[in-house]
Formats: structure tokens, sequence, C-alpha cells
């Protein structure tokens, strides 16, 4: 345990599992924002923020799958 912190130093296995949860877990969210964004009537505010929440969403999933490639295959500096 880091005596500054009082942390212990997480495992990679662990980093590589919270990635690979986020990604997925922001495709899900994308899905779900299209499907309402598809239902919503054109030009409402329910279509607008459904499609900038989508594009967040895929964003961020990028973004996780993109770091946890780079964990795996680049591993971690500290």
């Amino acid at each position: 345990m880091n005596t500054t912190t009082g942390f212990e130093p997480i495992p990679m296995n662990d980093v590589e599992c919270c990635l690979n949860s986020c990604a997925e877990s922001f495709a899900q969210l994308a899905a779900l924002l299209q499907v309402i964004k598809d239902k919503a009537p054109e030009y409402s505010d329910a279509a607008r923020l459904a499609a900038l929440g989508w594009s967040v969403a895929c964003d961020m999933e990028n973004f996780a799958g993109s770091t946890l490639e780079q964990v795996q295959k680049g591993g971690v500096k500290s």
C-alpha cells in the first residue's frame, strides 16, 4: 500500500477490464441514443439532444477502446 495515497496499485488486468467495460457501455449508450434520435420527430429538441449524446458516446467509446489497445500493446508508464 502506498503510504501517501492509502491505495494499492491496481492490477493491469483490472485496468484492461475497466476500459473494455467502458468501451462496451458507451457503444450500448450510442445505440440507445441512435434509436431515440431515429424515433424522435425530425428537428425536435429530443432528436438534437440524442444526436449530441450519440456523438459524445461514440467519441468516448473510441477513446476507451484506443486506450485499451495502447495498454494491451504498449503497457503503462508510471
